[in-house]
């Protein structure tokens, strides 16, 4: 829809004006897209409008799974392991591999470290972590741990989930990435555990 005849319809009736403005001014969005945004969002619930996930190519050359795949057991000879049992020999736990812990910062507030499988970010109050925004979703976002990997999933919010101005469905996060949220910028980095 055209600027102009969103604001010859916003001339009409200043009642709405000054109802689009207060909420622009809660939330930080320029007037043009609260009502792109409101657009959306009537379209979409009306079922007109079906979002379509976008599918992010991973660089060049990469191999996402590379650090992830366990290497594989070792080949033991069936004569191996009857000496085993025979000399009274136990078999040792294997050591559990220490894992990296996820930091995120959230603006410019401490590093704090995920240290759950499944990390929900949202405006609602059973979140891990709660991100006080009109424009953050009651749940948001989510941030899990597959494959020996870190990974933010957006889960159908009204705002999205941003990386270097791209609107992102599932992202494997590594160390320097920044993640837009609404109005909030989240860092992360990864450390040893």
């Amino acid at each position: 829809m055209d600027a102009s005849v969103v604001r010859k319809t916003l001339e009409l009736n200043p009642k709405l004006l000054r109802l689009l403005k207060d909420i622009s001014n809660q939330t930080g969005l320029d007037l043009d897209s609260l009502v792109n945004l409101s657009l959306y969002e009537l379209l979409r619930r009306l079922g007109y409008l079906a979002p379509q996930a976008k599918n992010i190519r991973p660089p060049e050359g990469a191999d996402l799974l590379d650090d992830v795949e366990p290497a594989p057991p070792p080949i033991r000879r069936s004569g191996q392991a009857s000496q085993a049992k025979n000399r009274g020999a136990r078999a040792r736990p294997a050591a559990k591999a220490k894992q990296d812990i996820l930091y995120f910062q959230i603006d410019e507030e401490e590093y704090t470290p995920i240290r759950k499988k499944v990390f929900l970010l949202g405006r609602g109050s059973k979140c891990d972590f709660v991100l006080r925004h009109r424009g953050v979703s009651r749940e948001h976002a989510v941030i899990t741990r597959e494959r020996g990997g870190w990974f933010i999933e957006d889960l159908n919010s009204a705002n999205g989930v941003w990386l270097n101005g791209e609107q992102i469905g599932k992202h494997k996060l590594t160390g320097g990435d920044e993640i837009n949220i609404s109005n909030h910028v989240l860092r992360f980095t990864i450390r040893p555990g």
